[in-house]
């Protein structure tokens, strides 16, 4: 009877295996820099083009391999850095399996390049999918050089799955930040296209953690040490007013290795207890050093998870660690006097979420559209609003009377002018009177759903001048924030932003758009990148989180006064929108309460 098991070709055996180790360009990347670690190099270049997808280039100084070692790495499960099962017990070294060359040759053009410092002359071999094409002596410097071409050339099933050039490089970046945060010793250059991408030369952890997060450790992080039983902490902790809306400026690193951990993740949150809100994310750059044997590296295929033998005691020291930190330091917030001395309140009125009303008489924007031009209705955008039932928003217009000196609170016109009845509520909604009732517009959303579209055109047409800055401004972004603006480059010129990037993580802001409301030194291009991380893995394109974002944080704020005129000025503008009803993010604009139901409350 024929067998109907057999053994895999080792092509095929290669390539299923290479799918576990290289995942992306930015694997190939993590791998080659790691081996290089290994290797004793405390200098490393990386050239990478097309966002890695055509070609990488790893190049060291560290110990190299004769012509022998470097045929033999290309074998699987060849390695130096292990030799007995107790060896696994106590890993030190980050690569250990002796998998990642041959992975990366198996689905890759490969050319290998190397020199030890005991030979006069270096060793090249040429690989392509797996197999060795060609071994030649060439003259080079002490270390090890590897050429990735044409990743997944022979997989096209992995290769059409790789994502845009912009957003491999964006992990590439992620990557290598994350192994110079491991090793601030390393010198570390990344360029994309020849254009250089990070520079990050020989530092301490504390100057290491500012190249690469782009703050003041002094200023908006504070330092923590601890140190019992056979393990240590350090690293530096955001203050709890420097928090962000996504997890990009967190790093845990247990003995040289960057990993991905909840619970020691959990156990920082703990540490910080009460002093950031729910939703918000402190930055914390934390070294784990323990005893070998009491971590198990060997739990997933990349070796992005670890597995302690006290899980328990490590939560325990790291929460403490962090909440002793931050009690030393101070970082309780104040109020400050000058809050209570401020006109004008400095928040929304209301309190967060109160945009669903409760009351069963007043009905939301489902019920309400206004007529478009030619006759024809458009139908809102948003499935939740049902927008079949027409009603137009006639304001209702009143003779005015008012002197010129009108009181406080009052628009002054002149007497016997007909002008609409609108009036601002807590200075956060617009209260208007209609023909058969009154609405609530919420000023800050209705203004951010006109700037959302006014964006979008502007997206799509000329690009806009923009006004120059008297003095040019640094920007300081961390390397994974700087990767996201790169990517909006020219979005943000076609709105009127003048950009120079200095490469690693600054930039220079000669321009603004006209008109800017709130640019606060360069903010708002923070708040930008910080809203694209926390949108990452939205299913809305660029351009609409780019404007969902400009949009939300240039528009009118909750707490702005503003005159009659700036109200019909943004009512008019609202109503000239496609979807006046709903802002990008979804809230309701406009709240309808009819004058049927005012008068039946009244019991009329």
């Amino acid at each position: 009877m024929p067998t109907r098991i057999h053994i895999l070709p080792d092509d095929l055996a290669n390539k299923i295996a290479a799918g576990e180790v290289v995942e992306r360009p930015a694997a190939v990347v993590k791998e080659l820099v790691e081996n290089a670690v290994d290797a004793g190099a405390d200098r490393i270049v990386i050239d990478v083009a097309a966002g890695g997808r055509e070609t990488i280039r790893v190049s060291d100084n560290g110990c190299g391999m004769g012509r022998d070692d470097l045929l033999l790495a290309l074998e699987r499960h060849a390695t130096s850095k292990i030799r007995t099962l107790s060896d696994l017990g106590a890993i030190s070294t980050l690569g250990f399996r002796g998998e990642a060359l041959p992975s990366i040759a198996s689905v890759s053009r490969m050319a290998l390049e190397s020199r030890t410092g005991e030979e006069e002359a270096g060793t090249r071999v040429s690989v392509e999918g797996g197999r060795v094409k060609e071994v030649s002596a060439v003259g080079r410097d002490v270390g090890t050089t590897a050429t990735v071409h044409g990743l997944f050339y022979n997989v096209p099933a992995r290769r059409k799955f790789l994502k845009g050039i912009e957003t491999e490089m964006r992990h590439i970046v992620a990557c290598v930040s994350q192994i110079g945060l491991a090793y601030p010793a390393l010198s570390i250059t990344l360029s994309h296209n020849g254009r250089p991408v990070l520079r990050l030369g020989q530092a301490d952890r504390k100057r290491r953690v500012e190249e690469v997060f782009g703050l003041d450790v002094g200023r908006e992080a504070v330092e923590a040490e601890a140190e019992a039983e056979g393990m240590r902490v350090h690293g530096f902790l955001g203050r709890p007013t420097f928090v962000r809306r996504s997890g990009a400026c967190q790093a845990l690193l247990v003995n040289g290795r960057p990993i991905q951990s909840r619970t020691l993740a959990h156990a920082v949150y703990d540490g910080y207890g009460g002093l950031i809100a729910r939703g918000d994310y402190p930055f914390y750059a934390l070294y784990l050093e323990i005893p070998p044997g009491e971590v198990d590296v060997n739990v997933h295929p990349t070796k992005r998870e670890v597995r302690f033998a006290d899980e328990r005691r490590v939560y325990q020291m790291i929460s403490a660690t962090v909440r002793r930190a931050l009690r030393e330091a101070d970082v309780i917030p104040e109020v400050s006097p000058q809050a209570f001395e401020r006109e004008a309140p400095a928040g929304p009125a209301v309190a967060p979420g109160s945009y669903e009303t409760k009351a069963d008489p007043v009905s939301t924007a489902q019920e309400m559209t206004r007529p478009y031009e030619g006759g024809r209705r458009r139908r809102s955008r948003s499935a939740a609003l049902d927008l079949d039932l027409q009603m137009s928003l006639p304001l209702i217009g009143r003779k005015s009377s008012e002197p010129e000196d009108a009181p406080e609170g009052r628009e002054a016109g002149e007497a016997g002018t007909e002008t609409a009845a609108v009036w601002q509520l807590h200075e956060t909604y617009i209260l208007a009177e209609i023909k058969n009732g009154l609405i609530l517009i919420d000023q800050h959303v209705a203004h951010e759903r006109v700037i959302y579209e006014e964006t979008l055109r502007g997206f799509r047409s000329q690009p806009t001048p923009g006004q120059q800055l008297l003095f040019p401004l640094t920007v300081s972004l961390s390397l994974t924030e700087m990767a996201f603006l790169r990517e909006v480059f020219p979005l943000l010129e076609q709105l009127g932003f003048g950009i120079r990037d200095l490469g690693g993580n600054s930039v220079v802001v000669d321009a603004i758009p006209s008109g800017l409301r709130q640019w606060e030194d360069g903010k708002l291009l923070k708040e930008i990148v910080e809203d694209l991380q926390e949108a990452g893995r939205s299913r809305s394109g660029l351009e609409e989180r780019v404007a969902t974002s400009y949009a939300c944080h240039t528009a009118i704020r909750a707490g702005e006064r503003l005159s009659k005129r700036e109200m019909m000025t943004l009512i008019d503008r609202l109503f000239e929108t496609e979807d006046p009803f709903v802002c990008p993010h979804g809230r309701p604009i406009v709240i309808k309460m009819s004058l049927d139901e005012i008068n039946r409350r009244f019991g009329r």
